[in-house]
């Protein structure tokens, strides 16, 4: 695979091309993520939406009438997500130029899709561009305050996916959203403090009376509203 500095958006496409039935997450995790907003209704937007399964949960979430819309630069994924969403709209495109109309959408989605991209900024100004006045953003990146970070930075595989993680410091991905527009209405920690195991269940409680605990979790997900003027 090749650095962020030389990779082009078509090498980046046709390495989760590569990879496209391997990009999985625990059902569980989209869970969490969708658990952090209750409403979802009108024009929903997955910007980097995988083999669709997200959007497939947060479709039977969804009051009647609502539309849904998925985007991902990889055509393979496109297509795994068009067969686990045959209701909704597809695109192939780039979260960095996003190819809809100022104001589409009333909620969009972004979970594990930030740290892989080549200007963060540029894709949260797209956000906040394409979402409307008030409307709900949540977004999920993996945490470089994790406890277990320096552990399982040194065994973890940083080449199998075309653009590698960036973890974010929770000031760090708290500063992007703010100078974008995003006001944080809430956000939690998910995963682990720990590495994999039987421990997390207990984790998340001891989170609950030490929400500091949150911020030594794997990663991060965040509640936003679209302050625009």
């Amino acid at each position: 695979m090749q650095t962020m500095t030389h990779i082009t958006k078509k090498e980046i496409a046709e390495g989760y091309d590569a990879v496209a039935d391997k990009i999985l997450m625990d059902p569980g995790f989209y869970d969490h993520c969708l658990a952090m907003y209750r409403g979802y209704r009108g024009s929903v937007l997955d910007i980097g939406c995988g083999q669709g399964l997200l959007l497939k949960k947060v479709r039977l979430l969804a009051s009647p009438g609502s539309f849904f819309t998925g985007i991902d630069i990889s055509g393979k994924l496109c297509a795994m997500a068009r067969i686990n969403n045959p209701d909704a709209i597809i695109v192939q495109g780039d979260a960095e130029s996003l190819p809809f109309k100022d104001s589409s959408f009333d909620i969009i989605l972004m979970t594990e899709v930030v740290e892989h991209l080549l200007d963060y900024a540029k894709a949260l100004y797209e956000v906040r561009r394409v979402l409307k006045r008030g409307g709900v953003f949540i977004v999920s990146v993996p945490n470089r305050d994790w406890a277990s970070y320096d552990f399982y930075d040194k065994i973890r595989n940083h080449t199998w996916q075309p653009v590698d993680d960036h973890y974010f410091r929770f000031e760090e991905i708290t500063g992007l959203l703010a100078r974008n527009g995003f006001r944080i209405e809430k956000y939690r920690g998910l995963d682990n403090l720990f590495y994999y195991g039987w421990k997390h269940k207990f984790e998340d409680i001891a989170a609950f009376f030490l929400p500091l605990l949150h911020r030594k979790m794997k990663r991060l997900v965040f509640k936003c509203v679209n302050e625009k003027e």
